[in-house]
């Protein structure tokens, strides 16, 4: 597995644009500094002290996955070499179920870009894969479920529902004013 077939080229992108719409959970002192882009738009940049930070914006998330570069790239490998699998069942007991030990799955959805690129979703510069129904929104991780967008045009999408979303409690009924893409 390469991790590069998993990322886009994000270089181009019109950050300070971008990043406006998800002003509600970043921090406006913050430096960011984009650093790898998942093919669903994800960012991962290292801020001011040099942890990697995850922008999930499917998701509407905004995480902490390692606390430097190399220590990121230390668990993208145990995940891909599956050094995981050798752990003793009954420590594997006391992990918390909702934690997975997956972490290049969880950061670049490996498995649903490759039934994308099966489904013949290709990629052009600038683009990313996009949910038309968010899973927040009871989309199903599904091929089906998936079109080609601009990163810019995803990222102001989700960035949108999510902050009408924000601080509303799972299960919660609300209205969402979703916009045109």
């Amino acid at each position: 597995m390469d991790v590069n077939d998993y990322l886009i080229d994000h270089t181009k992108l019109e950050w300070h644009k971008m990043l406006s719409a998800w002003s509600w959970l970043l921090d406006d002192e913050a430096e960011i500094e984009p650093w790898l882009m998942n093919r669903f738009g994800d960012l991962f940049f290292l801020d001011e002290d040099g942890a990697v930070l995850w922008l999930n914006v499917t998701d509407g998330e905004l995480s902490e996955v390692a606390a430097n570069a190399d220590e990121f790239f230390a668990l993208l490998e145990s995940s891909v070499d599956g050094s995981d699998e050798d752990e003793d069942e009954d420590a594997a007991d006391f992990e918390d179920e909702e934690e997975s030990d997956d972490d290049a799955e969880d950061w670049f959805l490996m498995g649903i870009v490759d039934e994308a690129v099966e489904a013949g979703l290709k990629l052009g510069p600038g683009e990313c894969l996009g949910f038309k129904t968010l899973p927040i929104l009871g989309g199903d991780y599904v091929p089906e479920n998936l079109y080609v967008s601009t990163v810019e045009k995803y990222w102001s999408f989700c960035g949108y529902v999510h902050a009408q979303i924000d601080g509303h409690p799972d299960g919660a009924e609300i209205e969402i004013d979703l916009p045109e893409r």
